[in-house]
């Protein structure tokens, strides 16, 4: 790939070849990418240029890469009503997962409480999953989260995708697309479970998101409890007069 006075990073270049294949089926959807070492032969540049586009196409929500399955091509959203929320603040939330990591704590099905039950809508003693994950970026804890969801769309996650990928996306790979959400932010004190999670002293203060996120049809299919580290975690939301598109900046 010879440079020109003009041309932009080489990475990028990369990247947008690669953007381009995505978009032309080149690379269809549910098949992995070529290696990166097949990549930098193709390409003829060093693997570390390869990776930083592939992370670029990552950040971007084009690709998702999975320990075990290599990097795959994800699903365009159609132009329908859900292809309005791609900007919005579920959107960014996904993103944000996309490019941190992961840390599966446990997993297991419990009987719903009677709050996780009202979230979700079902009766009180329903079976749901219960999976607690820390999520991470540049090794430090930023969030742990304890999500809740419906039996009948967890069977239909494969236990990898816990490990792996953002839960919203996970569902969504599951054939349960999501389209909205209410979510409420609190300030708490860290209880002992949390602090050992995060890594901070139990009683440290800590932002608290209570989030349900629903179908299109206002079905909820998660409920998220999320305590944030507060030096770590950045919320910022643009408003606009003129009815404009929100966005929402989840930032590390």
């Amino acid at each position: 790939m010879a440079p020109t006075p003009d041309s932009p990073p080489l990475f990028q270049r990369v990247a947008q070849t690669l953007r381009q294949r995505l978009r032309d089926g080149t690379y269809p959807v549910g098949i992995p990418l070529p290696g990166e070492r097949e990549l930098t032969r193709e390409f003829g540049v060093a693997r570390t240029t390869i990776r930083s586009a592939l992370a670029r196409l990552q950040e971007e929500g084009s690709i998702t890469r999975l320990r075990g399955q290599g990097t795959l091509p994800v699903a365009q959203p159609s132009t329908d009503e859900h292809s309005k929320i791609r900007n919005g603040l579920l959107e960014n939330i996904l993103r944000f997962g996309q490019r941190t990591r992961t840390a599966l704590v446990s997993t297991q099905f419990v009987q719903a409480t009677s709050t996780v039950a009202q979230a979700l809508q079902v009766a009180a003693g329903t079976r749901v999953m219960r999976v607690v994950r820390v999520r991470k970026s540049h090794r430090k804890p930023l969030l742990c989260t304890e999500v809740y969801l419906p039996a009948a769309i967890a069977e239909g996650i494969h236990p990898q995708m816990l490990e792996d990928m953002p839960l919203l996306e996970a569902i969504e790979r599951a054939g349960h697309a999501f389209a909205q959400g209410e979510q409420e932010l609190i300030a708490v004190n860290a209880s002992p479970e949390v602090a050992q999670l995060l890594e901070i002293a139990t009683g440290a203060p800590l932002l608290r998101v209570n989030r349900v996120v629903a179908d299109a049809q206002g079905v909820p299919i998660q409920y998220l409890i999320g305590h944030y580290a507060p030096d770590h975690y950045q919320y910022r939301m643009r408003l606009s007069r003129t009815g404009g598109t929100t966005t929402v900046w989840i930032t590390d």
